[in-house]
């Protein structure tokens, strides 16, 4: 993931994400956990964002450069059906990485049984606020093709 918003994942992973998980770890462990083993979870729930970053990486662009084009387009969020494979690997990645920080929103319309259309709202001045954070020129990323 070379590119600026390849970048901007990372980015998410290691302020946003990584912060989150850290904070969730210490809740869980209590006052009674050693400070090592709650370091080392932390250090393994990290781990595991940033593992979950890669295999979700390319989606994630793929989802980015979609809804922004849904965006010049006049749309509101972007609709993507979990029963195409690409879709539901955007959706996935978008939840994951956008609306878990509330840089994004999610809702979900059954088409079938255990099947959805996932409508995702991107807060593009949040998210722009966050990309300018991280060095990006998050217009430009957007704009290439």
């Amino acid at each position: 993931m070379a590119d600026g918003l390849g970048r901007l994942l990372e980015y998410l992973v290691e302020r946003d994400l990584g912060q989150q998980d850290q904070k969730e770890v210490q809740l869980i462990a209590g006052a009674r956990e050693p400070d090592t083993v709650i370091t080392l979870d932390q250090q393994l729930a990290l781990g595991r964002e940033r593992q979950r970053a890669t295999e979700l990486g390319p989606a994630f662009v793929a989802g980015l450069r979609r809804a922004y084009a849904a965006r010049q387009a006049g749309e509101p969020y972007l609709a993507l059906d979990d029963r195409q494979q690409d879709e539901n690997a955007m959706a996935d990645a978008l939840v994951q990485f956008l609306v878990r920080p509330h840089l994004a929103s999610s809702h979900a319309a059954q088409t079938e049984p255990n099947h959805y259309v996932y409508e995702i709202a991107i807060d593009w001045d949040r998210l722009a606020q966050v990309a300018a954070a991280s060095g990006i020129d998050f217009e430009a990323e957007l704009a290439r093709s």
